[in-house]
């Protein structure tokens, strides 16, 4: 058997001599290039050596402080039953893995990556125990970094969604309140208009007609599930059935869409206010007592807004629904929806079509 030779300073190899020398020899290499933390135990856990690194790693002087001294004892005492359950394990055959803090002889705070394995000799047997351990102090405080920026943008995730949800409840409150005070405004027009000369009388209706078709626009946005953008098709329903007791008229709608086809608010207030005054230009145009169809028809990221009125009786001259502060109105919101509109007059039909962007 070929005598080992002992490292200065780094504990006494006379264990592997139950090993053959090729063996022994490998196992010695192993030991002194590998930069972890290497140690041989005895089976009852004992310390019999320790590599170089390992000293300079755990900040060891020399090896005679920590020769033959139970390897647990070297842990914090909570992580003490940890180390004994590993070298256990171990020596009945099983290889343990875990990760642990452990301080180093100076107390410098360290993370561990332990592997403990049995060394066993030429009869099979567990002569003795193999502890690496890696310094993952490094890879362990970039997670702890990791994980401390991910709760503090958790944490101000958390408080910017605590004022949105504060922001939405002031926003609905205010158009709450703005429907509130539109709805009496349109309400003291009409009033005002009861008292007033024919003439008046049609100017302020019209008035209060258009500033409640805007209050209708705040208060689907009070349902809304975000107070930024409205269902167009529920509230283009709403609007024409209204219209039907506002002018004692059949107004009939329907729609073409995929879903409810939702638009930011300031656009849905725009759309609506058209729709109002279409309406009311086709009843008020419109030579007949036939109903008058709204149709709104969605295609990919255009849309088609369409008044018909089925007049009964001749078309009422070119031009005439062309003119006026209504029309006015219809062109200039049809601007800030990126569309056009355009009037079509045939036998005993009216029509007027809006063609916009639902979308900005």
């Amino acid at each position: 058997m070929t005598q080992q030779p002992v490292m200065p300073g780094a504990g006494d190899l006379s264990c592997l001599s139950v090993m053959g020398g090729r063996e022994a020899d490998i196992l010695l290499s192993i030991l002194t290039a590998s930069q972890d933390c290497l140690k041989l135990l005895e089976p009852n856990g004992r310390l019999i050596f320790m590599s170089e690194n390992g000293m300079r790693a755990l900040e060891i002087d020399t090896f005679d402080t920590v020769n033959g001294r139970p390897w647990h004892e070297m842990w914090p005492a909570p992580l003490r039953p940890t180390l004994t359950d590993a070298i256990h394990r171990a020596r009945m055959g099983e290889r343990v893995v875990f990760e642990a803090e452990c301080p180093t002889a100076k107390g410098s705070l360290k993370w561990w990556n332990v592997s403990v394995l049995p060394i066993r000799g030429a009869d099979g047997s567990t002569h003795s125990l193999l502890a690496a351990s890696r310094d993952i102090t490094e890879r362990v405080l970039r997670e702890r970094e990791q994980q401390a920026y991910a709760q503090d943008l958790e944490r101000e995730l958390a408080e910017k969604s605590d004022l949105l949800v504060q922001r939405d409840f002031l926003m609905r409150e205010v158009d709450h309140r703005v429907k509130n005070s539109l709805s009496q405004v349109a309400s003291i027009l009409r009033l005002q208009a009861r008292r007033s000369s024919d003439s008046v009388r049609a100017a302020l209706d019209e008035a209060a007609r258009r500033v409640a078709a805007i209050a209708r626009v705040h208060e689907q946005m009070q349902v809304s599930s975000d107070f930024r953008s409205t269902a167009i098709v529920p509230l283009v329903e709403r609007l024409c059935a209204e219209f039907c007791l506002t002018f004692d008229r059949q107004i009939q709608f329907s729609a073409a869409t995929e879903d409810d086809m939702t638009m930011p608010s300031e656009r849905a207030a725009a759309l609506c206010i058209i729709v109002s005054e279409l309406v009311a230009n086709a009843v008020r145009h419109g030579s007949g007592t036939g109903p008058v169809t709204v149709h709104l028809r969605q295609t990919g990221p255009s849309a088609t807004l369409r008044v018909v009125n089925a007049a009964s009786e001749a078309r009422p001259p070119a031009g005439a629904a062309a003119s006026g502060l209504g029309t006015m109105i219809c062109e200039t919101y049809a601007t800030t929806l990126a569309g056009g509109l355009d009037w079509q007059f045939e036998a005993q039909t009216m029509t007027a079509t809006l063609r916009f962007s639902p979308q900005p």
